[in-house]
């Protein structure tokens, strides 16, 4: 993409550009909205993909499909920033949690928990909480490393559900 300096639009290509971007900017954003943005996330979306327009106006044959690819893209790069963020927290908090475990794990409802699990995710939960890499489990076990990363994941969700039986209502509900 050039940049803003490397640009030479004529006259004429401003006018057609700025003709295109008032009868199409609220649109676009109507179909963000549509596509599950919200007003002001929609809105965002929108003046970067006209932005990229103008930079590109020049070399651009259908304005309208150039602009819905670069918002759609934008868009979803959002959402999975965003989604990285709620899974670096929910991950915070169950290692909080998980600390909680490890400060009781002398306690029989430990023990007993952790009897409660499969025996591959209990095998898995306690060498990785005795400080065992994926990698290195998967070579003590003989499980494929996504097998054991699945595993894991798997023994500290029961484990959580029997720590905190409120979290299960709380996922149901999608609310805190």
């Amino acid at each position: 993409m050039p940049s803003q300096t490397e640009i030479q639009l004529t006259e004429e290509q401003v006018a057609e550009f700025a003709t295109y971007y008032e009868g199409d900017y609220k649109p676009l954003v109507g179909l963000l909205i549509r596509w599950g943005a919200s007003r002001h996330e929609a809105e965002d979306v929108a003046q970067e993909a006209m932005h990229v327009a103008l930079m590109n106006w020049p070399t651009i044959k259908s304005p309208k499909s150039f602009t819905r690819a670069v918002a759609l893209r934008s868009l979803h790069r959002g959402w999975q920033v965003a989604e990285r963020d709620v899974t670096a927290a929910r991950r915070v908090a169950q290692d909080v949690t998980m600390e909680s475990f490890d400060a009781n794990e002398d306690r029989p409802e430990v023990m007993s928990m952790l009897q409660a699990l499969p025996e591959a995710q209990r095998v898995v939960f306690v060498l990785h909480y005795d400080g065992y890499g994926h990698t290195e489990i998967s070579e003590i076990t003989g499980q494929q490393r996504d097998t054991v990363r699945s595993n894991l994941r798997h023994a500290r969700q029961k484990l959580l559900r029997m720590l905190d039986p409120e979290s299960t209502r709380k996922e149901a509900t999608h609310g805190p």
